[in-house]
This record gives structure tokens, C-alpha cells and sequence, in this order.
């Protein structure tokens, strides 16, 4: 029996297809993990098997066949929010907002989740399987390797990043992980956590035509005031229609965790906080009634960058938190999702 057929312990499987992208499968017995390596590496299951419960969120675009995601009209916010199907992805070098470096320009959220990736075995036995993702982009010369893994039964998902410069200047990067939580696994009533200490900023601008929940002030997690002048503890999640916002935390550890509505099942995240000292903490909360939400998605950001603002990369530039690489120089994340369960009674 060929490996890629054992149907017990972890396993991997890399030559699928869904609705027209290729995908990559690992799973083991308490998760499996659906990679689309033909659409940005995004990954769009992370399925806990005890509960049946996916942690990625689906818009209600959902998934579009590949065939029609290449039919539709490009534009710089489309490209990336007309073919959001929810999931996380791996953004780079550019952040945020469609915005110019040096003569680039980049659409919503740059390249990286744009691009179809590659996919190859690295380790495939029944104690641990890993598979090795790798893109070149196009419009800076970055190579990146992005390792998926799974080990016995845990119910961790560790995925590692390598961004190599290959160009022959020194250039800037913002890197991200757009990890988004939202339904079924989170919705009003579910509790952030984050380390002691944890302080954040509100983005300057507006970010969504309802206005913002905030009144735009600095402050230390888990206060803030409202737009209305009302104390709001952040760590609960509100309501469905309240007020989108974006606010860029700084945590005093690589660490959160976000729990289910019924404080069942408990994803904590870790991160390489040196290299990733920022988390963005995107709320879109049901209140926008414009493109692209048109008042369907309750959804969560949590999200470990290199850099703020998220308006691109000359603004990450100016306010000296892009990181620089030199020719041939690497730039190395981590993060890991470990889900677990508390017995309701």
C-alpha cells in the first residue's frame, strides 16, 4: 500500500481539487486542514472531528469555481474582496488598502493570496505529516516557503514561513496572517483573551461607511469608549449590527485565544511576537449595508503583522515598521492554532 492511502493516523493528501482549485488535505484524528494551494495557499477548513465545528469562516460569496473567479472584472479592491470565500491567507509584502511603492502598485492586500502556489510532500508518517508550499510573486522579487504540519493526535496546527528577498536592493515587507474567525464557530457572546498588558490604537481613518465603534483613543485591553462616549469591554463580542472598526493591538506576549459562542471550544493562537509585533483586530460586525459585505458577514480578525498602518507598504515605510530585508536575506514567522474543548455539562 502506497503511503498517500494509509487511512489511520495523520495523512496527507495534495493532489485534489475543489470546484476547480487545486488542494491540499492533512488530518490526523482530531483535525483535518483543507489548503487551497491553487488559490493564494489559503487555508479554508481547519475541521475539529469531535464536534464537527470548522474554525475558518465562509462568506456568503463562499468558494466560486475557478472558472469563474477568472471571468470576473479585476479590480484593485476585487481582486482580493470579490474572491474572499473567508479562510485565512497568507498576505504579502503589501498590507491593507490598494497603494504604490517605487513605482509598484498593488491591489488590496498585494500579491501573495493571489498567486497559485506549489505543493510536495516533506514528511508523511503516521505520527506527523508536513507539506511544503512555495510562491515566487511577481511584482517584488520575494520567494516564500510555508510549511503546513500535523502531529500525532494534537489538535494543533502549526504553519512556519520563509520569505527570501532575491532581488538585488534592499527592499521593505509587511507580512500578515489574515486569520478570521466567524460563523459557526464565533459570533455575539464569544470572548476574546490576551496577554496582561496589551495596549492598541485605533486606526486613524474611518474605515466603514457606518462610522466606528470607537472614539478613535488610544488604551490598554480590554477598555474602550464608544462613539458615544459608553464604556465597551472588548473582550466579548457584541451584538450583530453594531459598528465595524479596526484597531492595531500590541500584545505583550504571542499569544490569544477566541472561544465559541457557547464557551465550548477555545482556539488559542501563537506567534513569533519579535517578528510579528503587531495584531489587527478587524470588526465587521454586520453593520455594512455597502459593498462588500452588504450587511451579510459577522466576522473577526485577529491578525499577527509585521506592520502598521494597514494602508500599505510606503505608509508602513513612513511610519518604520516595514520590515527590511537585504539582498538574500530571510524573514522567518511561526504561528500555530491549538483548539480545545471544555464538557459542557
Amino acid at each position: 500500500m502506497e503511503k498517500w492511502d494509509r487511512n489511520w493516523g495523520c495523512r496527507v493528501e495534495i493532489d485534489g481539487k475543489s470546484r476547480g482549485w487545486e488542494i491540499a488535505v492533512i488530518q490526523n484524528a482530531k483535525l483535518r486542514v483543507s489548503i487551497l494551494v491553487g488559490k493564494g495557499c489559503d487555508v479554508v477548513e481547519v475541521l475539529y472531528k469531535p464536534t464537527d465545528l470548522d474554525l475558518t469562516p465562509r462568506t456568503g460569496r463562499g468558494l466560486r469555481r475557478r472558472d469563474e473567479a477568472i471571468a470576473a472584472p479585476w479590480s484593485e479592491m476585487g481582486s482580493f474582496l470579490d474572491q474572499y470565500e473567508g479562510g485565512w491567507q497568507e498576505i504579502l509584502p503589501h498590507g491593507g488598502q490598494p497603494g504604490d511603492f517605487q513605482g509598484a502598485r498593488f491591489a488590496q492586500h498585494g500579491e501573495s493570496s493571489r498567486l497559485p502556489w506549489t505543493v510536495c510532500i516533506t514528511e508523511n508518517t503516521p505520527e506527523r505529516v508536513e507539506i511544503l508550499c512555495t510562491s515566487r510573486l511577481s511584482i517584488m522579487p520575494f520567494y516564500i516557503e510555508k510549511r503546513f504540519s500535523l502531529s500525532n493526535d494534537d489538535a494543533i496546527l502549526k504553519m512556519e514561513t520563509i520569505v527570501k528577498n532575491e532581488g538585488a536592493v534592499e527592499l521593505p515587507l509587511m507580512a500578515g496572517h489574515h486569520l478570521a474567525f466567524g460563523s459557526p464557530f464565533v459570533g455575539p457572546g464569544s470572548i476574546i483573551g490576551m496577554p496582561d498588558g496589551t495596549t492598541y490604537s485605533a486606526h486613524e481613518a474611518t474605515v466603514f461607511d457606518t462610522g466606528r465603534r470607537s472614539n478613535g483613543v488610544s488604551g490598554t485591553w480590554p477598555a474602550m469608549i464608544s462613539d458615544a462616549g459608553e464604556q465597551i469591554d472588548m473582550r466579548e463580542l457584541p451584538p450583530s449590527g453594531t459598528k465595524s472598526d479596526l484597531h492595531y493591538l500590541k500584545p505583550s506576549e504571542g499569544w490569544y485565544t477566541i472561544s465559541s459562542k457557547d464557551s465550548s471550544i477555545t482556539a488559542k493562537v501563537n506567534w513569533n511576537l519579535a517578528a510579528q509585533p503587531y495584531l489587527w483586530f478587524w470588526q465587521e460586525f454586520g453593520a455594512g449595508k455597502t459593498y462588500p459585505w452588504w450587511g451579510m458577514e459577522y466576522l473577526v480578525g485577529l491578525e499577527p503583522w509585521t506592520s502598521s498602518p494597514g494602508t500599505g507598504l510606503s505608509d508602513a515605510v513612513a511610519a518604520s515598521t516595514a520590515h527590511f530585508l537585504r539582498p538574500g536575506q530571510t524573514f522567518s514567522n511561526e504561528v500555530s492554532v491549538q483548539i480545545s474543548e471544555r464538557k459542557m455539562k
